[in-house]
């Protein structure tokens, strides 16, 4: 065991120690600072902050009364005498918009908006609320604030465990971008994970190594240096992306992120999936460094392995649209596909239990039979100096050779 550590922090070591490593310990984060800071600079340079004005020829708001989202840094609403006054505001830039309520809009609901330019979502929102809390201000106080808020639809599973709104708060889709960040943690890392062999066989000190430690033991040792690696990244990422989400909701005020409840059952399910399909990908991209001749032939060779995880991208829809139909069970049981699988349906729905201990058992019996594939792959192809070994080669039966001494 003592000389699987020494591979393993070797391997570590030696891959923590790359530019490429910083510059992939960067790269995410700087990428989702430029995405969100574009994002949100843009929402702030299209916010329009000017009033919205109205002319009431119906009375509903003689006396108005403020709506609950007639805030500080909400958008002004003030009334107009006549349309003329307002078309002379709206010409002068000084409204974005103005509505025009009929005479007889309580019986009509008849009303018309006047702009130059579309105004923004929030603004109408607004006028809409203020108007639908003036038409039941004579109402009982519990009344008019019911019929205030509109209407909301919320789903529950049968066990009364979760719930669901109009759109997936933060908590409900964190499991999905887990899974999503495991897989592209592989892909970034897939590289070191065929490296660690490959180079081995280019420079010619694999059977120096063999001498001194069992195959098996020396691409245990080399699998659990990467994946350090790589957690080692997911790590920091996520560090830093809690760093940003907070930023978001205190600082930024940005009312998605402030949702912090997260649901442990989801979070639970995603990982217990995760691990053994991490190590299954992990001992097969190892797999095949340890099979081919050149790193740029095993790059061809492993793309179809990562490709295979993100098949559920492709099939989201009809997915989410019959979570516990035979393709969603198909693809959570099946090896490649059930990550991403369980953690798109853990959003719409309960998984059952017998499905997840079905597809972790699955998983893991693949993970296993993977390991043993990938030390009998550098067992076979250790001294095939640029000629790689065929797949075929790793299932047949090799040829028992004995000598006798003399």
């Amino acid at each position: 065991m003592l000389k699987l550590w020494l591979v393993a922090q070797y391997e570590y070591k030696r891959n923590v120690l790359k530019k490429s490593f910083i510059w992939a310990l960067l790269s995410v984060p700087l990428l989702m600072a430029l995405i969100f800071g574009l994002g949100f600079l843009i929402s702030r340079l299209q916010r329009d902050d000017r009033p919205v004005g109205y002319v009431d020829h119906a009375g509903l708001l003689a006396n108005p009364v403020s709506s609950s989202s007639d805030a500080a840094n909400a958008i002004p609403i003030i009334p107009f005498s006549t349309e003329a006054e307002a078309d002379q505001a709206l010409e002068a830039g000084e409204i974005q918009a103005y509505y025009v309520l009929a005479a007889d809009y309580r019986r009509t609901s008849h009303a018309e908006l006047v702009y130059s330019e579309e105004p923004s979502s929030a603004a109408t929102t607004q006028f809409q609320d203020f108007l639908r809390v003036n038409l039941v201000a004579d109402q009982p106080r519990e009344i008019a604030r019911r019929a205030a808020e509109g209407s909301k639809m919320i789903a529950r599973t049968p066990d009364s465990h979760r719930e669901y709104g109009d759109a997936p708060t933060m908590g409900q889709t964190l499991p999905l971008v887990v899974a999503f960040a495991f897989i592209m943690l592989i892909f970034i890392g897939s590289g070191s994970l065929m490296d660690a062999v490959i180079e081995e066989k280019e420079s010619r000190t694999v059977e120096i190594l063999a001498t001194s430690i069992s195959t098996n033991k020396l691409m245990a040792g080399k699998l659990l240096g990467v994946v350090a690696v790589n957690l080692t990244l997911f790590v920091a990422w996520a560090i830093v992306i809690t760093l940003g989400v907070l930023i978001a909701a205190v600082a930024l005020g940005i009312e998605w992120f402030q949702n912090m409840q997260l649901e442990a059952q989801g979070l639970l399910l995603v990982a217990v999936v995760l691990a053994p399909a991490y190590v299954l990908l992990s001992a097969l991209l190892t797999t095949v460094g340890a099979i081919v001749a050149e790193a740029q032939e095993g790059q061809q060779m492993s793309a179809p392995f990562v490709l295979l995880f993100f098949i559920p991208t492709w099939l989201a829809v009809p997915l989410l649209n019959d979570p516990n139909g035979p393709l969603a069970t198909g693809l959570s049981l099946f090896p490649f596909t059930a990550p991403l699988t369980m953690a798109l349906r853990n959003m719409v729905t309960v998984v059952p239990l017998w499905q997840v201990a079905a597809s972790v058992a699955i998983l893991t019996a693949c993970a296993v039979s993977a390991m043993w594939l990938a030390g009998r792959a550098l067992r076979l192809g250790m001294l095939r100096y640029g000629k790689r070994l065929n797949w075929g080669e790793l299932f047949r039966p090799q040829p028992i050779r004995g000598g006798r001494h003399e």
